[in-house]
């Protein structure tokens, strides 16, 4: 760089001008998405595994739900009436403690056991359906807000990209034309002919020998 570019580059850039303003948008875009974006990055940690069990594995994942199941306070209730009317009939028909008594309380016992464990097993699946569906959504909205961030950022990027470019190109045409400008007049002052295009390119050739 030499005098002549301090001097020639004094005026403003307009893009020069500019870059502040869009050099704000960025954090302010970040401020904004980044929660969504958090939100959906944890709610996809927390799916992702449960997902690819599911889909892999779905009996280990059956399992390890039914791991989770007690008996409820109403099948205990159920039960114990039942097989209490059982045995008073066995008892008055002289079954009682007899094979078929025995058999006839158990079949109590795992029918409603059967009809508990289905009721609580929709109940859990119920449950975990509107649990998946609130972290997909999550997921979903954070995506969007990833997409929406990463757009927004490129044209902020292109926009500074095209002043920058824009502004340079239109500071090097009027360093140009000013230099053609003083050269033509030098000419005709000194008896040179210089014509406008000879000038240009002279006035070219001194803005990158010089600045």
């Amino acid at each position: 760089m030499s005098w002549l570019s301090d001097f020639f580059k004094g005026g403003k850039n307009p893009a020069d001008a500019a870059m502040p303003y869009l050099d704000k948008i960025p954090g302010i875009e970040h401020q904004a998405y980044d929660p969504y974006i958090q939100h959906g990055n944890e709610a996809y940690n927390t799916l992702n595994p449960q997902i690819t069990q599911m889909g892999s594995d779905p009996a280990a994942f059956f399992e390890k739900l039914m791991g989770s199941y007690t008996p409820s306070r109403s099948y205990q209730l159920k039960n114990d009436e039942m097989r209490r009317a059982a045995g008073n009939t066995a008892a008055a028909g002289g079954m009682r403690g007899s094979l078929n008594d025995i058999t006839n309380e158990a079949r109590i016992s795992d029918t409603l056991m059967g009809d508990d464990m289905q009721q609580w097993l929709n109940n859990v699946l119920g449950i975990q359906k509107e649990g998946l569906s609130g972290l997909t959504h999550q997921f979903d909205t954070g995506f969007d807000a990833t997409k929406g961030l990463t757009g927004d950022l490129s044209n902020v990027l292109g926009t500074q990209a095209g002043l920058a470019f824009q502004g340079q190109a239109n500071q090097n045409k009027s360093l140009s034309d000013l230099l053609s400008g003083l050269l033509k007049g030098v000419g005709t002052v000194g008896g040179w002919d210089l014509p406008g295009a000879n000038a240009g390119t002279l006035g070219s050739n001194f803005i990158n020998r010089f600045i």
